[in-house]
């Protein structure tokens, strides 16, 4: 059915262009012959000498426009007529009417050969609008014998495998896919869209699919054959798939961009690492003054203990020895704090575990009577607290352990001392407990107005702690304290 459809076309084409011609008749009597032309006789050269036979001579052809006018030359008229199977270059020095694809022509002039192409330069000719434009033929098959289908329009894939200029035009070689011979495809510096085809981004090994007119074209070498595929507009040209310059700009680009964020990111660092030298230098010589503070504070206590421990010892009532002692073992137990600040990597943390049996172990040698009768058992698992709060924890164990001294032992007895802290999940236990006649009757911590009951007390509520006493079966006292997390 194709086929017949094909052939009725052909038919139809052929009648319509003899109907044109018949009625032109007047015209065409005007012409040195009173015959249509064909392509192969206008391209025949049966002597050899490289130039048609016709050349010269007057002619008359007929075909149907598949490319427009005023596209392959700014100036002049150059385009190409087929029928179905083949087709021949038209020329003229004036564009009468503007043809467009589709258009069925009838043309008279003299043929003529430039640069290896037969062509007949138009003296007249006359538009018939038709607008059936030529079904192009596929590369593959044409590819391997291109002599047989000048002027016809073709399209087809392929792959880049050269690419260059001339100078008067650039191209790129094509193979299509699964033969092995190649066409040029052509752009010629006459072209009115000569910029507009952008072969920079093309590349060897690149995809593209043409559309254009097979042509025998070679400014070079006229009198070689060379046969090239005629682009009419930048829309002939497309590409299948990244051309490979997209692809290196892409890929170039990450680089670049890789590249630019890695200087970006050394200079950050850079600049992050000068910013923290300074801060940490700057922190070391405040960690250093600061360390230098505590221990000129242990210092200036020591010699207020110093001097209290003279005063007790030219005073002669005992109430003030032991007001004058109490004070002392206060100090000492505040100095002991700046003494551990001074000695410890973290201004912010001490060791209780630590402070609390050198703190016990210090008020101890304080009570020098005592030295021998009483014996000092600790059990403190290593638990951290904050400066801020050490001191009243600190101050607490003080009282504690001197009330125990003073009210729990006499040089007589065999005293215990026993200092406890266990940490579990949410709080801290801390218990000082001793083996003395344990408490007075009716005691009551939070009725007591001694200054040590109210010291105490006022520890504990500093340090949010929950205070229990209680008498051990064995005797004694024991004074537990149940801290939040230190």
């Amino acid at each position: 059915m194709l086929f017949l459809n094909y052939q009725a076309d052909k038919f139809l084409t052929l009648t319509t262009l003899l109907l044109l011609f018949l009625l032109n008749s007047t015209v065409f009597a005007q012409s040195e012959t009173d015959s249509i032309s064909t392509y192969s006789q206008i391209r025949s050269n049966n002597n050899g000498d490289g130039q048609p036979d016709l050349f010269g001579k007057k002619v008359i052809t007929t075909g149907i426009a598949n490319s427009p006018s005023g596209v392959f030359h700014e100036q002049y008229l150059q385009m190409f007529i087929q029928d179905d199977s083949s087709g021949i270059s038209i020329f003229s020095y004036n564009i009468d009417d503007p043809i467009v694809p589709g258009d069925s022509l009838v043309v008279w002039g003299a043929v003529d050969s430039y640069n290896g192409l037969v062509e007949v330069e138009a003296d007249s000719y006359r538009v018939y609008q038709n607008r059936s434009v030529p079904r192009p033929i596929n590369l593959t098959d044409l590819i391997s014998n291109p002599a047989d289908y000048l002027g016809v329009l073709a399209k087809g894939d392929g792959v880049i495998t050269e690419k260059g200029s001339t100078y008067n035009g650039k191209y790129v070689i094509i193979s299509p896919d699964e033969s092995p011979d190649s066409i040029m495809v052509y752009v010629s510096n006459f072209h009115v869209s000569f910029s507009e085809f952008n072969f920079d981004i093309l590349s060897v090994g690149d995809e593209i699919a043409v559309q254009g007119v097979i042509t025998e074209y070679n400014p070079e070498f006229p009198g070689q054959k060379n046969y090239k595929l005629f682009l009419r507009t930048p829309q002939d040209l497309s590409y299948i798939g990244l051309p490979a310059y997209y692809k290196n700009l892409i890929f170039w680009s990450i680089i670049g961009l890789i590249i630019i964020a890695l200087i970006w990111y050394l200079i950050l660092r850079y600049r992050v690492e000068s910013k923290t030298k300074e801060i940490r230098f700057s922190l070391q010589q405040k960690e250093l003054l600061l360390k230098e503070i505590h221990h000129r504070v242990k210092n200036s206590l020591s010699i207020v203990s110093g001097l209290l421990e003279i005063q007790s010892s030219s005073a002669e009532n005992e109430e003030t020895i032991r007001m004058l002692q109490n004070s002392q073992t206060r100090i000492q137990s505040i100095a002991l704090i700046h003494d551990k600040l001074y000695k410890t990597e973290s201004l912010s943390d001490i060791d209780l575990d630590v402070y609390i049996k050198d703190l016990v172990e210090s008020v101890h040698r304080t009570f020098t009577e005592l030295n021998d009768s009483v014996s000092l058992f600790f059990d403190l698992d290593p638990v951290q607290i904050d400066s801020s709060r050490v001191i009243y924890c600190g101050l607490l164990i003080n009282e504690l352990v001197v009330n125990s001294f003073k009210h729990a032992f006499n040089g007589n007895s065999d005293g215990k001392l026993s200092v406890t802290l266990k940490k579990n999940k949410n709080h801290t236990v801390l218990t000082v407990s001793d083996n003395g006649p344990g408490l007075p009757h009716n005691f009551n911590p939070n009725h007591e107005h001694g200054l040590g009951s109210m010291l105490i007390n006022s520890f504990a509520e500093n340090l949010n702690a929950e205070i229990k006493i209680s008498e051990p079966e064995e005797g004694g006292a024991s004074f537990s304290f149940t801290f939040p997390d230190l």
